[in-house]
């Protein structure tokens, strides 16, 4: 949603287009902040993005709207282009920025970008290419300022003023003969140095990096645990790749969050993007809602062995709805806890037991709250206390249960190696109304013999 300055300038953009005033358009695009002209760009009509695209003649500044942009949006613009013009745009941006680019599109449609694009920019595109989706490899940046341990202060600084196009985040990485990464010193260390030094007596040489196979979520660990800018990559012989900034850390850690909320309801993020066959993204979707028919069905033959019961005591009914819903979310709430604690590495995964006994505690807590007040209410329907305390406590042992379910099924997933996030919401919340239900009709039926 935009708040009140986008829609001011989104308004002002739309007017101007409107009026076809050139020169006022263009001194506003100019003002504006790519970031700020790729969400007014989304909001406007076909033929106004289409218009507004011949008011900015900077290729480059195009280049950083673009990728400013979700996925969606940036191939809908790649396939409308000319391969050449498309071809423009990516040589405008970094290596990672590009690569990414060609990663999203269709393979047709990067095979015939990639005869347009300059040989040494190819050279660093395709080395980025070659490493696997979601690798370090895949997302550094190529263009890493790096300078030879036996250079000095002065002469740094010399070549630090020539280093405009590079890659840089107040960190210089000094590598040896062999480009092997030695060391890194910040930009204020350098400063304050005599210029006859040389950077390897003022370097520091436990250097924190990761490998071109090493994962993009274990880069963002680590940004996050040292709160660096950047991130150094090397490869198996240690040798200097390229630097992962933390932009690129920003985005790998709002990727990672979506897909841990689309696999919560048991989907991808392949599901969302709007040019794949309704029948694909059907075939995504299907297996977790037949898991989820096969819960729900099998709810329904525990409604039904329970039938004769529910039939002398119809007031049972009434709170069906209640028992499968309280289920359902408590047992998510566990469930979503321990997999954004595992993720954030705020649990401690070698004492399951603790966390399991606390779930517990938290469900029996809220089912005492829940329980009781089911237990005032239900008289109002039914006028007896009877049927209060009946559901009041078949209600607590449901929800007691559900946090149970909802605590073991992660871990146990996590055990067997697989993605814990497939377990929340078509997972659980069937296991939930299955057992739930059997819960509470069970512990209905007994104590409506004995009181």
């Amino acid at each position: 949603m935009l708040d009140s300055k986008e829609r001011i300038k989104l308004e002002n953009v739309k007017k101007l287009i409107r009026r076809n005033a050139k020169i006022p358009l263009e001194k506003l695009l100019h003002k504006l902040h790519h970031a700020d002209l790729a969400l007014i760009i989304t909001h406007l009509s076909d033929i106004d993005r289409k218009k507004i695209w011949s008011f900015i003649d900077n290729r480059s500044k195009i280049a950083k709207i673009i990728l400013e942009m979700q996925d969606v949006d940036i191939i809908n613009i790649i396939d409308e282009l000319k391969p050449e013009e498309a071809a423009a745009l990516i040589s405008e941006m970094d290596s990672d920025d590009a690569s990414y680019i060609l990663r999203i599109i269709s393979k047709e449609k990067q095979q015939s970008l990639l005869q347009y694009i300059s040989h040494d920019e190819l050279l660093d595109v395709e080395e980025l290419l070659h490493y696997p989706e979601g690798s370090a490899g895949s997302i550094m940046n190529t263009s890493a300022f790096a300078l030879h341990m036996d250079t000095s202060v002065k002469e740094a600084t010399k070549l630090l003023h020539k280093a405009e196009d590079l890659e840089m985040v107040f960190y210089l990485y000094v590598v040896d003969d062999e480009n092997r990464l030695a060391g890194v010193l910040s930009l204020r260390q350098l400063i304050l140095n005599p210029p006859d030094k040389k950077l390897s007596e003022i370097m520091i040489k436990d250097v924190v990096s990761v490998t071109v196979t090493d994962n993009q979520e274990y880069v963002a660990e680590l940004v996050e645990k040292y709160d660096f800018l950047a991130l150094p990559v090397v490869d198996e012989h240690h040798r200097l790749c390229g630097i992962i900034t933390i932009d690129d850390v920003i985005d790998i850690i709002k990727d990672q969050a979506s897909e841990d909320i689309y696999a919560m309801a048991g989907l991808t993020q392949n599901d969302l993007m709007f040019d794949k066959s309704p029948y694909k993204v059907a075939r995504t979707r299907l297996p977790w809602l037949v898991i989820t028919f096969i819960g729900e069905m099998i709810a329904g033959i525990v409604v039904a062995f329970f039938q004769q019961k529910i039939t002398d005591f119809a007031i049972l009914v009434s709170f069906m709805p209640i028992v499968m819903a309280m289920g359902g979310n408590v047992g998510s709430q566990s469930a979503t806890v321990i997999i954004q604690g595992v993720a954030m590495g705020k649990i401690d995964t070698s004492r399951w037991g603790r966390v399991i006994f606390k779930e517990l505690v938290v469900g029996a807590l809220m089912g005492i709250v829940i329980g009781v007040l089911l237990g005032i209410a239900a008289p109002l329907w039914e006028g007896t206390a009877q049927i209060g305390i009946i559901v009041g406590v078949a209600i607590f042992a449901a929800m007691l249960f559900a946090s149970l379910t909802g605590s073991i099924v992660p871990i146990t997933l996590m055990k067997l190696k697989f993605d814990p996030a497939i377990a929340s919401a078509p997972f659980i919340t069937a296991l939930n109304d299955i057992t739930g239900l059997t819960i509470y009709f069970a512990i209905s039926m007994v104590l409506l013999t004995i009181l």
